[in-house]
């Protein structure tokens, strides 16, 4: 063999032996690439209960989702983030059960370019200070519950409330370890998206749901609203564009409580089926008994729909897990929107109890504002305002809500009313429209319009707040500022003009009256202190009248 070929042969396998070596090399890494999860767990806190992934540049540069506005995504991208949202390769939402004031939750946006927090529109950032969170520079909100930004790395921006940056930045921060990272870290497909829950831990908020639900349900099919409370977690896959299967299942954490769904959920098809087979009969026998033959022929084609319609709602088991949907083998319109109305059927509870709870939230944010406005009186003035306004011969013209307007910002407002006039005088009467919103519960049906507010003093001997003109001063509360309730919330039925100089009044024969009913379970009341409880609607009645009084004596304690 020729010199010059022997050493092209060398060199041939020379270069063979390097590549050879870096395909080693990298192969691992190309497969820790591909089986890379969808959310991170080192994403979540230990508290998270419900994680989404969602991949805007997959599906927007998708030939086959050519239908989706992906010029609105562009545009939108831009003005607000100043990126076009097709570079935002995911979307990772993060969220902890809203069960105090405080909301945590987390954004994550991972590009495939650099974030810059500057480029932000002012409608995002408006409520926002620049400062440092966890020695990070960042947009720091001065409202608790929007979110603040941080650039969290070059291709990452993260909007989250305050406090779950707290404990997403702490230098002691452990990895989640909970049913919830355990299902994200399994879960490596590259779905458009992916939503993972631990409904175990939403069980206090489905719970609430469940109250609700269960006063609405007719009796017989009260015992399916078990069935959330026996599933441990659940998971949601969807891909437009069908490459990969959409799908929907639940796991229960044991043998035992699968087998309970498992019977529960059959009964519940059944009665679903005979249920509607019940309300169609009417109108069918009608086209089953037509002259006509395209009448009868729908009476039939509605028989065999609804059955395969009612098919495609029986759960499939395997093992623990149920499967509701799943498109593997090739995916149809009827799925995708069967999969979205099986997931809103069976997370309706969880959905009704989070906007119980959101409100909620937002209501005791609304009663903590009212009690400082009546600290902040009681600082200016030395004692708290009286019930109402009064004229000089005696006569209660106007609430003590109108006497606060000046300390809770409402200056101009409060300059409008004639003070010696009544709250429905021909000057003051027009002034009912213009109620604060800070008046108006977000659970009331009532038109805001109306000038009606849902919050309450309780009135009469003894409390802070007596049916006189009377003004109580804080050494008078002698059963401590954080023992005694003055202010409530009451329902639609009890609630007035927020001007008139009337309020709630205590009912020996029926302790709580007025004050149930607008939300599930438990009552909201606030306490001279300032701080905000919500309290059970089951409490003893004789406890209940104890909070009430300022220096009855009595020892209540709160569960």
């Amino acid at each position: 063999m020729p010199t010059s070929m022997a050493l092209g042969h060398r060199k041939t396998a020379s270069h063979l032996r390097v590549f050879l070596t870096f395909v080693m090399i990298l192969s691992p890494v190309a497969v820790a690439q591909a089986q890379k999860p969808a959310v991170s767990k080192s994403l979540l806190t230990s508290q998270s209960v419900a994680a989404a992934c969602l991949r805007p540049k997959q599906m927007l540069t998708n030939p086959a989702n050519a239908l989706l506005p992906t010029e609105v995504a562009k545009a939108a991208g831009e003005k607000y983030l100043g990126l076009d949202l097709a570079h935002v390769t995911r979307a990772v939402a993060v969220v902890e059960p809203p069960l105090g004031t405080n909301i945590y939750y987390a954004l994550y946006l991972e590009a495939d370019q650099s974030w810059d927090l500057k480029q932000l529109s002012p409608e995002l950032t408006a409520h926002t200070e620049p400062g440092e969170i966890g020695g990070k520079p960042c947009l720091v909100s001065k409202v608790a519950s929007a979110p603040c930004f941080m650039v969290l790395r070059e291709t990452t921006l993260v909007a989250a409330s305050k406090g779950m940056l707290d404990k997403l930045t702490a230098a002691d921060r452990e990895p989640a370890d909970s049913v919830l990272a355990e299902l994200v870290d399994q879960h490596t497909a590259a779905d458009d998206l992916y939503v993972a829950v631990d409904m175990e831990a939403l069980r206090p908020l489905i719970n609430l749901g469940l109250m609700q639900a269960s006063q609405e349900a007719p009796p017989e099919a009260r015992k399916f609203l078990n069935i959330p409370l026996l599933i441990q977690s659940g998971e949601l896959t969807l891909t437009l564009d069908g490459s990969m299967p959409s799908r929907l299942a639940f796991h229960t954490s044991n043998d035992l409580d699968a087998e309970q769904v498992e019977g529960l959920l059959d009964e519940a098809v059944e009665f679903a089926r005979n249920n509607m087979r019940a309300e169609m009969e009417p109108q069918m026998v009608r086209l089953r008994e037509s002259d006509d033959p395209v009448e009868r022929s729908l009476a039939a084609y509605g028989d065999r729909v609804m059955g395969v319609y009612l098919d495609m709602f029986v759960p499939k088991r395997e093992g623990n897990t149920f499967v509701l949907l799943d498109t593997t083998g090739g995916g149809s319109q009827m799925g995708s929107v069967a999969v979205i109305g099986v997931l809103v059927a069976l997370l309706l509870p969880a959905v009704q109890a989070a906007r119980e709870a959101a409100r909620r939230n937002s209501s005791m944010n609304n009663l903590k504002q009212l009690e400082l406005g009546l600290l902040n009186y009681e600082s200016s003035k030395g004692k708290y305002p009286a019930h109402a306004i009064y004229s000089e011969d005696g006569k209660p013209l106007l609430s003590w809500r109108v006497a606060i307007l000046p300390y809770i910002d409402q200056q101009t407002l409060y300059s409008q009313f004639h003070l010696d006039e009544p709250w429905d005088s021909e000057h003051n009467k027009p002034l009912i429209s213009q109620m604060p919103a800070v008046f108006a519960s977000p659970s009331s049906r009532l038109d805001p319009t109306e000038g009606k507010t849902s919050y309450l003093v309780p009135i009469g001997p003894g409390m802070v707040f007596e049916n006189a003109d009377r003004q109580t001063r804080l050494p008078q509360i002698t059963d401590g500022t954080s023992n005694t309730v003055n202010l409530l919330e009451v329902n639609d039925e009890t609630a007035v003009e927020w001007t008139k100089p009337t309020d709630w009044k205590f009912d020996e024969s029926d302790p709580l009256k007025g004050l149930t009913g607008i939300r599930p379970g438990v009552i909201l009341a606030g306490f001279c202190d300032g701080h905000v409880t919500a309290i059970s609607e089951f409490i003893d009645a004789d406890a209940f009248k104890a909070l009430l009084s300022r220096a009855g004596g009595e020892v209540v304690q709160l569960p």
